[in-house]
């Protein structure tokens, strides 16, 4: 296959491929509820078609989508824009890497339940609108960690892993430390960032649930909820729904990352 076509990922076999392996979770799914009977509280995906069906008919259920959909991209485009500069940053200059990394490091294996308190307390009545809809900041704070920390790792890990030899290539042939810095280290550091904004969208998504579980609104609401009311079609509806979104948050991740890397094959499985 060309180098276009990995990047694009422009392959009708490989589609197919991807295609029967979604295809054989609902057989499997089907199997274990209708025919086998496994798992007898688990709704068969008749069933959860159904209240699919009527939830696309509901606009609280597009409410909910719109919202969570705007936390997310919200606190990750915040989480990338401080990352990777300070990723840079960090792997580039070991006084900025000692003055900064260290705390970082402490902030960063708290689990984002961990947060719900501080942030109820620190973000008590704040709001912000975003496509109409009240955004909670306590929420964008908690999605944003989720983000943040893979992207700051991954930039941190680009720039030290550079050949040492580059950047003193480029300085003898007359560059200033800003050009070695914006023509070789950035260049060089941009394949291991794309991987963490490919890693810190997923985990965005996995904050936004658990944060958005206690928050009264968002898909991480209506699946919770559903589960205090017994409703487990509608639980199901809520999952499918985070996991399509969350794919089709990483494809874009991709997409952008396609355009920035052309040199790469950038279309992961």
């Amino acid at each position: 296959m060309a180098v276009a076509d990995r990047v694009s990922g422009v392959d009708p076999a490989r589609w197919a491929r991807r295609a029967v392996s979604v295809a054989a979770v609902f057989v499997l799914w089907a199997l274990a509820t209708n025919l086998l009977g496994l798992i007898p509280n688990l709704p068969s995906p008749l069933d959860v078609g159904a209240t699919l069906a009527e939830s696309l008919a509901e606009p609280s259920f597009w409410t909910a989508t719109v919202v969570s959909t705007a936390r997310i991209y919200v606190s990750f485009a915040v989480a990338v824009a401080l990352a990777v500069p300070l990723g840079l940053g960090i792997g580039w200059s070991r006084v900025f890497a000692d003055f900064t990394f260290p705390a970082l490091e402490t902030l960063r294996p708290v689990p984002p339940v961990a947060w719900i308190p501080v942030v109820s307390l620190v973000f008590p009545i704040l709001s912000l609108g975003i496509v109409g809809y009240p955004i909670d900041t306590g929420i964008l704070f908690i999605t944003f960690l989720g983000a943040f920390f893979p992207v700051l790792l991954n930039a941190v890990q680009g720039v030290r892993s550079i050949d040492a030899e580059y950047p003193r290539a480029a300085e003898s042939l007359g560059t200033t430390p800003f050009q070695t810095f914006r023509h070789v280290v950035y260049p060089g550091a941009l394949p291991s960032i794309h991987a963490g904004m490919i890693n810190g969208m997923g985990l965005a998504w996995v904050n936004l649930v658990a944060a958005e579980m206690i928050a009264g609104s968002g898909l991480g609401y209506l699946t919770w909820s559903s589960y205090i009311a017994g409703d487990y079609a509608t639980i199901i509806v809520g999952m499918l729904s985070i996991g399509l979104l969350g794919y089709l948050s990483s494809l874009l991740v991709r997409w952008l990352g396609a355009r920035q890397l052309p040199w790469t094959s950038t279309d992961a499985a």
